[in-house]
C-alpha cells in the first residue's frame, strides 16, 4: 500500500546509489539513522532554511539543493503531488507519433504552435498556492511542506519555480491541469498537446487567428502568458493534387516534420516524412567540434572515441536517481525518423569532412595531431549506421559526466 507520509521509512525509500556514492557516511547506520530523523523534523516544521545553489547553463540560471535530508522530503512531496494529482508529463516520442498520424489525414485543418514566455519563473507562486491548498485538502503533510517550499523560494529571491528541480517539474504540470483539461474542452480542436511549454493544436480551418490567441491566453492560468514572437499558424489545404512539393514544414519538440501534398486516387492522403530538427543538427555539429577541440587540447583518443559513440550510436547507463537502466542517443531520441532521414547523412557528411580536413584553423591542427590509423578508426562510426544497425556501448553516470563536460554549453 503506498504510504503518503514524511516517516523514516517512507524517505528511506527514496536514497539511491548515487546518494551513497555522494555521501560515504551513509554506510555508516547511525549517520543514516540521523539523516532521516532530520528529514523527518523538516517535513513536519517545514524548511527554516534552503541551501538552494544557481548554477549558468547554455546562459540560463539553474538550480540543485545541497542538502541531502531537505532533497528528501522534496524528492517525497515530488511522489505525493504525482499521485494524488495524477499530474504526468506526456510522453515526447507519442505526441510527435500521433501527431504525423493526425498531418496525413487529407482534410483541410490548421496547426497552432506556440510556447510559454518565461515559463518557471512566471509561475505565481500565491495562485500556485491557493490551488495546492484545494487540491491537497486530504494530504496536510505535503501541503505544508510545498507551503514552506514556496515560502523559502520567496526569501531566496527566486520568482515562480526554479528551473533544475525535480519538483518544479512536477508543480509545473499540476499548474497546468486546469488549462489541458480547457483547451481539449473548449476550442472544438482535433488535437492538442502540450510538453512543458510547448503547445500545440490541430484544429478545423481557422477564420481567425487573433481569437484564438486571445482564448488560449485567456484559458491559462494567473502569470503565464504565450510567447507571441514564436507562435506559429499552418493552414493545410485540401491534398487534391497530385504534387511531390513539401506543403508546410515545422518543427516540433526537435523534430522536422515535412508533410506534402499526395493524391493516391480516390484515397487521399498527406505523406508526412520526420527528420531532426534543424537547430538539433546544428547542435550536434557543435559537439562534434568541440570534441576535435577537446582532442586538440588534452590528446586523449579514448576520450575523443567515445564522444563520438555517444553522438552517432545508442548507449546505455544505469540512472541512479530513477533506479533503471536508460537507453539514450540519436536512435532512441529519434526513433521515428528514418535511417537515411537528410539530417543524419549531412551530420556524416560534416563529421566527415572535419575528420578529412587538412586546412584551416582546427583542420590544420587535426592533420598534425591524428595519424592515419586513428582517422580510420574514427571514420568507423557514422549517424546513418548508429541508427540503422541499432549500435550500442555502455558507460557509467560519471564516465558519461566526464565526456560531456566539454559540450556543457552546446
Amino acid at each position: 500500500m503506498y504510504d503518503p507520509t514524511f516517516g523514516s521509512a517512507a524517505l528511506s525509500k527514496h536514497l539511491n546509489k548515487s546518494d551513497f556514492l555522494k555521501y560515504p557516511a551513509l554506510r555508516s547506520e547511525r549517520y543514516k539513522e540521523a539523516l532521516l530523523n532530520q528529514a523527518v523534523i523538516t517535513a513536519q516544521n517545514g524548511f527554516s532554511f534552503l541551501p538552494l545553489t544557481r548554477n549558468d547553463l547554455a546562459g540560463r540560471t539553474i538550480y540543485q539543493i545541497n542538502d541531502l535530508a531537505s532533497d528528501l522530503v522534496l524528492r517525497k512531496a515530488a511522489q505525493n503531488i504525482r499521485r494524488i494529482t495524477a499530474s504526468k508529463q506526456g510522453s515526447r516520442v507519442e505526441i510527435v507519433r500521433r501527431l504525423k498520424l493526425l498531418c496525413e489525414e487529407g482534410m483541410p485543418f490548421t496547426i497552432a504552435k506556440m510556447d510559454l514566455k518565461n515559463f518557471y519563473p512566471s509561475v505565481d507562486q500565491e495562485f500556485l498556492s491557493s490551488q495546492l491548498r484545494k487540491r491537497l485538502m486530504t494530504a496536510p503533510s505535503t501541503r505544508s511542506v510545498i507551503s514552506s517550499l514556496i515560502d523559502q523560494f520567496r526569501l531566496n529571491s527566486v520568482s515562480g519555480l526554479p528551473p533544475g528541480l525535480a519538483i518544479s517539474a512536477e508543480l509545473s504540470e499540476f499548474y497546468l491541469q486546469d488549462f489541458d483539461k480547457r483547451m481539449r474542452e473548449q476550442l472544438n480542436a482535433h488535437y492538442f498537446a502540450r510538453y512543458v511549454d510547448d503547445i500545440i493544436l490541430i484544429l478545423p480551418e481557422l477564420s481567425n487567428q487573433k481569437l484564438l490567441k486571445v482564448q488560449i491566453e485567456a484559458a491559462l492560468p494567473t502569470g503565464l502568458k504565450l510567447n507571441f514572437s514564436k507562435t506559429k499558424i499552418y493552414v493545410f489545404g485540401n491534398a487534391k493534387n497530385k504534387t511531390t512539393s513539401v506543403e508546410h514544414s515545422f518543427d516540433y519538440l526537435g523534430f522536422k516534420f515535412n508533410v506534402y501534398e499526395t493524391g493516391r486516387g480516390k484515397l487521399v492522403a498527406r505523406k508526412v516524412e520526420l527528420d531532426i530538427a534543424s537547430s538539433k543538427v546544428k547542435k550536434n555539429k557543435t559537439r562534434i567540434v568541440k570534441s576535435l577541440l577537446q582532442y586538440l587540447a588534452d590528446g586523449n583518443f579514448d576520450d575523443l572515441i567515445d564522444r563520438v559513440r555517444i553522438l552517432t550510436c545508442g548507449y546505455q547507463f544505469f540512472d541512479e536517481r530513477q533506479q533503471k537502466k536508460r537507453s539514450v542517443g540519436l536512435q532512441h531520441t529519434y526513433s521515428l525518423i528514418n535511417s537515411s532521414a537528410p539530417a543524419l547523412v549531412e551530420l556524416d557528411k560534416f563529421f566527415l569532412g572535419m575528420v578529412l580536413c587538412r586546412s584551416g584553423t582546427i583542420g590544420g591542427r587535426l592533420a598534425l595531431a591524428l595519424t592515419n590509423r586513428q582517422r580510420k578508426e574514427l571514420l568507423k562510426y557514422s549517424f546513418v549506421r548508429g541508427v540503422a544497425d541499432r549500435v550500442h556501448f555502455r558507460f557509467s553516470a560519471d564516465r558519461l559526466a566526464d565526456l560531456m563536460e566539454c559540450w556543457k554549453y552546446a
